[in-house]
């Protein structure tokens, strides 16, 4: 006679569910109690609550159903958590709630967590990252150790002494991952280090707002990318306090856009009187803001504090703050990771089902974007 009873599943898989819907649920901010609702009866939240526990195991029709809630694939709910992110800087920390920041992390981790799959199934080795250790440098010579390790790495990554034409596509081309997520108020970025066994990869997740926003300013998406390249890249005094930090990652970015001696070239030297046609036009070369241009002349003292405090004075009183002025032609969207799973795809490394998994396609979508050609 055969059993009727429901058979165990190994406590790990459970486990290994739970901490998955956990994760999912925190993704896309929702309670316990608004995930049984959303669930329509299907789970109320005292038993999502032992599923995430580790306590039960949800069988295949829940976590399908919690799929279509969370938008997640059910094969998401099986994975081992191999990745973890570590030291997360965020630049506007204090004005996201506990539930903001823990809902961009899962957004952020899950992409990378494909991102770093598709690339251990095509072999790839992600580069070497290097830092610069700035942890012993004193206080009052640390402006002078950013500026030489912002040229450093420039030179490092081969990109001379030009404006960098993408910000975005060089930091992809030297291993570091970014993911652009939806915009959230009081959200920037954030950087962190992506972890799996013997991989220490950097990532950045940046807000879309300056990117693709209407009015989008890629100046500021420009910059802000590279304020997380510092939290990185640089190894600062454990003595600083966040603002002081917040301040070298600051000094960090504008030295990348425009190195001190091409800056004091455009800029000039001991300006009294600056004419805004001055520095819009070394905004459209550098892909840096005007209010950038200002802090940085302030920071090499090629402009005296007061000079400085004016400009922000009437940099208020004209709007600048909100839109500022002049334009930079460039563009700063890059796509690599949507290439290489296409790529494993045509290899026949992974199933179109799989493919389709990595990119969060509908099978549909994904025949649209793929269409191989024979040679």
């Amino acid at each position: 006679m055969k059993s009727t009873e429901t058979p165990k599943i190994p406590n790990q898989i459970a486990a290994r569910i739970g901490r998955r819907l956990h994760r999912a649920r925190l993704m896309t901010g929702h309670s316990l109690r608004s995930l049984a609702t959303a669930l329509e009866g299907a789970a109320s939240h005292t038993l999502l609550q032992k599923i995430e526990a580790g306590e039960v195991a949800a069988d295949s029709k829940l976590l399908a159903q919690a799929g279509k809630v969370l938008h997640v694939r059910p094969d998401y709910f099986f994975k081992p958590d191999a990745l973890k992110l570590s030291t997360v800087e965020y630049r506007s920390l204090t004005k996201l709630g506990v539930k903001s920041r823990n809902s961009l992390e899962e957004k952020a981790y899950e992409f990378f967590e494909r991102y770093l799959e598709i690339e251990q199934i095509l072999g790839i080795q992600p580069p070497p990252f290097e830092q610069a250790d700035l942890s012993q440098t004193p206080v009052g010579d640390l402006p002078d150790a950013i500026e030489a390790a912002a040229e450093n790495l420039r030179e490092k990554w081969e990109l001379g002494m030009n404006p960098v034409p993408s910000v975005h596509t060089t930091l992809e081309k030297n291993g570091v991952k970014v993911r652009i997520l939806p915009h959230e108020e009081g959200f920037d970025g954030f950087s962190a280090f992506a972890e799996a066994d013997d991989l220490r990869v950097p990532v950045i997740a940046l807000s879309e707002r300056s990117l693709r926003a209407p009015g989008k300013d890629l100046p500021r998406f420009r910059f802000t990318a590279l304020h997380e390249l510092a939290h990185l890249h640089l190894i600062l005094p454990e003595s600083l306090s966040h603002k002081e930090k917040e301040s070298c990652c600051h000094r960090f970015a504008g030295a990348f856009l425009i190195p001190r001696k091409f800056f004091e070239q455009a800029f000039g030297v001991n300006r009294v009187r600056i004419a805004m046609a001055e520095l819009c036009a070394i905004k459209s070369e550098w892909g840096i803001s005007v209010a950038a241009i200002m802090k940085r002349a302030s920071q090499l003292e090629l402009i005296t504090a007061g000079r400085y405090k004016t400009f922000c004075i009437v940099s208020g009183r004209n709007g600048w703050r909100a839109k500022d002025p002049g334009k930079w032609i460039g563009d700063e969207e890059s796509n690599r990771f949507e290439p290489l799973v296409l790529r494993a795809l045509a290899q026949e490394l992974i199933t179109t089902s799989k493919a389709a998994g990595l990119l969060g396609m509908s099978l549909p979508e994904l025949g649209e974007a793929f269409d191989p050609v024979d040679y």
